[in-house]
């Protein structure tokens, strides 16, 4: 290996890390409510509704937003995008915490999803440039995770902070951090330069021609907004179902739902490393057979209700693997597969923008179906979305089959 090769794969690995750490500061300003929430409620004593408005505008201005950033970020650069996205997200954040009206609030909080939206097809732009074609699958395993390291880390600084200084700090305090790293990632992704091959892709400069409503991308999409119903369930209803489910206390639940992101981190490295060792890059295969099973093991959770606590743990840990390995390929590997067609942003900002879009739907229409059929009722809704989402990637398969044969 020559100096000049040698240094170009440490510049390549420091913008691979600041990318990584990036998208995690982002989740400094965005998982702080939840963990300020349930102190809010009882000083402000606003009504849930008011809740689910500020969180429902969020995922709706953060899905279509992230539409809108993907193609921007095409134009004007992921450094652009980014930088003008964290500190508006640290203004808004900043405001929340001094804001006395529920109306405020709702306001800076969609304000808030806006700026979110600018980090993932940025970052994914990012990687892009960065990787070689031959190991696309296991560097964006690895950076797919990315979204869980730093829910987990903004969790745990979130409740410190409030713990400590109360809920209005877990709006400030974050926002002097991510402005501090909007600044460190402005200088730093000026002086390292990231490598495209134009072979390969596009350049960034270069206007996106093609349509991207190909009948592969509605596909991807499709099958990912499937899957985001169950990251709904696994994500958001997980404690409560092993609350009420097996009766465990709130300690032992939360305990059960961590299982699940530790089967993610597994499952998103683990399907890159797998696409590129085994399948000469061929994703939707290693799709097919995770979401597949997925079905399965969410079957079995159906199945399961009488069985013993820690043996549902188990089946949450593979559920976790199976939900994020194919999420990651969908929402991260994919759209940097297909950027020299249409722009990883561009493709990375759809699929997440209209997943979440999704995810706004599922919510609320889980609660329902729990309302009113109880737990199994929303395990069926959840295998119905995986077994959708297997059918989808069959497909897909089927098509890249196709153009292997025509090879």
């Amino acid at each position: 290996m020559s100096v000049a090769e040698g240094k170009l794969g440490k510049e390549r690995a420091r913008m691979f890390l600041l990318a990584y750490l990036t998208y995690g500061a982002y989740y400094l300003a965005r998982l702080n409510l939840s963990v300020a929430l349930p102190s809010m409620a009882l000083e402000l004593g606003y009504s849930k509704v008011v809740w689910g408005v500020m969180g429902g505008s969020f995922s709706a201005v953060y899905g279509i937003g992230q539409i809108v950033n993907g193609r921007l970020a095409e134009r004007l650069g992921a450094k652009k995008v980014i930088t003008a996205g964290l500190l508006l997200s640290a203004f808004s954040n900043t405001l929340f915490g001094f804001a006395k009206t529920a109306e405020a609030m709702v306001i800076l909080w969609t304000v808030n999803g806006y700026a979110q939206s600018t980090g993932w097809p940025s970052v994914v732009k990012i990687v892009s440039e960065l990787m070689d074609r031959s190991s696309i699958g296991k560097a964006g395993g690895i950076f797919g995770t990315c979204f869980l390291v730093g829910s987990t880390f903004s969790l745990l600084f979130s409740g410190c902070i409030v713990s400590r200084f109360g809920w209005r700090a877990a709006f400030t305090f974050p926002s002097i951090l991510i402005t501090l790293h909007a600044f460190l990632f402005y200088m730093c992704e000026g002086r390292w330069k990231t490598v495209s091959k134009k072979a390969e892709r596009d350049s960034p400069d270069e206007p996106i021609k093609r349509s991207i409503f190909t009948i592969e991308v509605i596909f991807i999409v499709a099958a990912y907004v499937s899957l985001q119903f169950v990251r709904s369930g696994f994500g958001f209803w997980a404690p409560a179902y092993i609350f009420e489910v097996h009766g465990a206390t709130l300690e032992y639940a939360s305990y059960g739902a961590a299982i699940i992101p530790l089967g993610g981190l597994t499952g998103a490295i683990f399907s890159g490393w797998i696409s590129d060792r085994f399948f000469a890059h061929r994703r939707t295969t290693v799709i097919f057979a995770m979401t597949m099973l997925l079905s399965f093991v969410l079957l079995a959770l159906h199945l399961s209700a009488n069985v013993e606590f820690a043996a549902k743990v188990i089946l949450l840990f593979f559920g976790g693997l199976a939900l994020y390995g194919p999420h990651v390929m969908l929402s991260t590997i994919l759209p940097i597969d297909y950027g020299g067609r249409y722009g990883a942003a561009n493709m990375a900002g759809l699929i997440d923008g209209l997943g979440y879009l999704g995810t706004t739907i599922a919510d609320p229409l889980v609660g329902l179906v729990i309302d009113s059929m109880g737990w199994n009722g929303a395990t069926i809704f959840w295998t119905a979305s995986s077994i959708c989402a297997t059918s989808l990637s069959y497909a897909l398969w089927r098509i890249e089959r196709k153009k292997v044969r025509l090879v």
